[in-house]
């Protein structure tokens, strides 16, 4: 089976009571967010009132926690705040949906599912929630890029898609050894803590004995090549 590098959540977290977006939607306010030229179009609640509904207590506090974490990344790198935040948000929109109405969803969706995901269907929660993503009317390439690569990595990732794969990783409620100073190591160099997150991630993969995943293989040679 291919691992998908999760560690449980800490039970400690104690993220905002509601997300920075849906603050948002619960006020009056018509206006379009913007950051610079890149401006983000509010959406609609219902995507929000969904997310709820899909996600348990403890996944949905881990999304928020991907949120402002990739908030903070996004700001510290010059990048739009809004935009880091909405794809944290919405990274593991279906990484709880059955394996089974993963399968089906993928394959009424042109998603590829090939021999990895076949043997471990969760791997495709990523792609998939992309998708789902599209489909709840979000249109930005960039966040839909960074949603559907946050799990396995790709050669080539935007800073966005860079800024939500380190926020998965070291989130305030992830609990595992090593995430102290991989969040110290990000926070005094990022392409140097984007290295360390995805050599633990196969690191991960490769102590439980299980098949690594071409496109990891190949965005690790890519960090290798980068630096």
């Amino acid at each position: 089976m291919v691992a998908d590098m999760r560690q449980p959540v800490g039970a400690g977290f104690k993220p905002a009571r509601e997300s920075f977006f849906l603050c948002l939607l619960r006020q009056e306010n018509r206006a379009s967010l913007s950051k610079g030229n890149v401006v983000m179009p509010m959406l609609d609640k219902s995507i929000f009132e969904q997310l709820r509904k899909d996600l348990s207590e403890e996944l949905y506090r881990h999304c928020q926690g991907v949120e402002e974490t990739a908030a903070k990344l996004a700001l510290s790198l010059g990048y739009c705040e809004s935009k880091a935040r909405l794809a944290g948000l919405l990274h593991d929109c279906a990484r709880e949906w059955p394996h089974e109405k993963l399968l089906d969803f993928a394959g009424q969706h042109a998603i590829e599912t090939d021999r990895f995901a076949l043997r471990s269907p969760v791997l495709l929660h990523a792609p998939v929630g992309a998708a789902q993503a599209h489909a709840w009317g979000i249109s930005d390439g960039e966040i839909l890029a960074a949603i559907r690569n946050h799990t396995l990595g790709f050669p080539g990732m935007s800073v966005l898609e860079q800024i939500v794969y380190v926020a998965d990783k070291i989130e305030p409620g992830r609990r595992y050894s090593g995430v102290e100073e991989l969040r110290v190591l990000v926070a005094k160099d990022f392409k140097l803590g984007l290295k360390q997150a995805a050599a633990q991630s196969i690191a991960h993969v490769l102590d439980k004995n299980q098949l690594l995943h071409p496109l990891t293989a190949s965005f690790w040679n890519w960090l290798i090549e980068m630096h």
